[in-house]
């Protein structure tokens, strides 16, 4: 059973079954699908958990919007599964053009602000996983060495078909794999994650003031971002 579209609830219980594979949610006895048919079968247990509360808080019309966790599983098995290398190749690519390592041109203060917060981030990842990046200044992009990229490849690589789903939308939110890698690992809070991968929009908004779609589009990114951590932390 897969989401229809505009759809009313239609199901009276929610319920978890095992299955070889897995676990399926199920409603009244029928199996969720993904979008593209196949079995929606969640990894773990708490995320299986997660994802029959989202698919039971569902009181009228159903709101794809309040069910992140069943998005994130879906897009690991209908989007991760079959593109699988060009997903890992994507973000190897924003590895190598990383977000924190392109620092500001013309503003010293922001330059130094950059360094601070970003540059720990980069030492990290030298030393937890052996990748060393470039930094440049302005935002011309500049090359990585190719031991790098194939290092990041190797990283990347290791993750499963759901923990790259959850990975992609930290590194493609933030605009930084470094900034995705450091939250799978815990190497930081999510928050501070965050207010690093939008430094310059915060420094922005502390220099100019408040601007409402500014904020909004903030908010937005901070949600997804901390909704992949919940997700990764139940696999």
């Amino acid at each position: 059973m897969s989401l229809p579209k505009n759809a009313k609830r239609f199901w009276k219980e929610t319920t978890l079954r095992q299955d070889p594979q897995g676990l399926a949610i199920s409603l009244d006895g029928r199996d969720v699908k993904t979008p593209a048919g196949a079995s929606l079968l969640a990894p773990s247990k708490p995320l299986a958990d997660a994802i029959r509360d989202e698919w039971d808080s569902q009181i009228e019309a159903i709101n794809p919007d309040t069910m992140p966790m069943f998005k994130f599983t879906v897009t690991a098995i209908d989007r991760v599964t079959p593109q699988r290398q060009a997903i890992v190749n994507e973000m190897v690519n924003y590895g190598c053009n990383d977000l924190l390592c392109y620092r500001e041109a013309n503003d010293p203060r922001l330059s130094d602000h950059q360094h601070k917060i970003w540059q720990p981030y980069l030492d990290w990842i030298e030393a937890a996983h052996a990748i060393r990046l470039d930094v440049f200044s302005g935002i011309m992009p500049g090359d990585q060495p190719e031991e790098m990229r194939q290092n990041l490849h190797r990283l990347i690589d290791a993750y499963d078909d759901f923990a790259l789903a959850g990975l992609y939308t930290l590194v493609t939110s933030s605009g930084s794999l470094v900034l995705g890698l450091a939250a799978c690992d815990d190497h930081r809070p999510i928050d501070d994650i965050f207010a690093a991968a939008f430094l310059d929009d915060l420094w922005q908004q502390e220099k100019w003031g408040y601007d409402a779609e500014a904020d909004k589009r903030l908010n937005h990114h901070q949600a997804l971002i901390r909704d992949a951590y919940r997700y990764l932390k139940m696999l």
